[in-house]
């Protein structure tokens, strides 16, 4: 479903553009490109609110209702590109492994990512009948080696994008100046990005209370072990990268604004 307008004329569009990957909203020209496991149950429903000043009825399953939301891909480049409300949020790729991890993989309770599950359990030779820290330690490294092989080589097919590299997502937005936010900080984030967007923002974002929190068996220090952390960010080296280069930009803004 996409509105046919030009944000700044009214006039109707009749061209696709690049916006055909980012998530907009009918009021506001807000412009956010998905990557799973980096905050997107929240976004997604804080795009929902924006427009219609409530919750999703169905506001923990929102990603199996695109139908209620607004693609951009009729919204021409030059209206998108350097937009203030254009962004995404990027993760510390080693909290999303594990959250993606311990929410879809080795939840045998998550019957929604079911498929999800037998699929990297199959291809990986995961052990999930036993819950002790040592077989999830040891699950982890043969996900992460799976992964390696899925992303690199199309092994078993086409890579999930709940695995897929974050810089790979952002590549399809390449050249329009997006804002990038990272989840740790994203409140705050979201608040001077949007804030000038729209009125009340923060009234509004408050009252978004839906995300996603994976029940984690084990806390991160307990499992994390070097060569986990290690296999991670040599997996998603430029994924890591970037994350401490926005990090760091983020905290020097946050200084000077303090």
């Amino acid at each position: 479903m996409t509105d046919q307008f030009d944000w700044d004329t009214g006039a109707l569009l009749d061209r696709s553009g690049p916006g055909r990957v980012l998530f907009t909203t009918r009021r506001y020209p807000i412009f956010y490109l998905q990557i799973t496991k980096c905050g997107c149950t929240y976004v997604r429903n804080l795009l929902y609110y924006l427009d219609h000043d409530a919750m999703h009825p169905k506001a923990a399953r929102i990603h199996a209702h695109d139908e209620d939301f607004v693609k951009a891909d009729l919204i021409p480049r030059e209206i998108i590109k350097g937009a203030p409300g254009l962004f995404a949020v990027i993760r510390d790729p080693v909290d999303r492994f594990l959250s993606l991890y311990f929410d879809k993989i080795a939840n045998q309770q998550n019957q929604f990512d079911a498929g999800m599950r037998r699929r990297v359990s199959k291809a990986a030779g995961l052990d999930l009948e036993h819950d002790d820290l040592a077989t999830h330690r040891e699950n982890c490294l043969k996900t992460l080696a799976w992964f390696s092989r899925n992303l690199d080589t199309k092994n078993a097919g086409k890579p999930n994008p709940h695995w897929q590299r974050q810089s790979v997502r952002l590549a399809r937005i390449e050249g329009l100046g997006a804002r990038l936010l990272t989840l740790d900080g994203l409140s705050a984030q979201l608040a001077q990005t949007l804030g000038p967007v729209v009125p009340d923002f923060a009234r509004k974002a408050a009252a978004v209370t839906t995300r996603n929190t994976s029940k984690k068996r084990f806390t991160k220090a307990e499992i994390m072990t070097p060569e986990i952390a290690e296999t991670v960010r040599a997996i998603y080296e430029k994924d890591a990268a970037l994350y401490q280069k926005i990090s760091a930009e983020w905290a020097v803004t946050s200084t000077k604004e303090g």
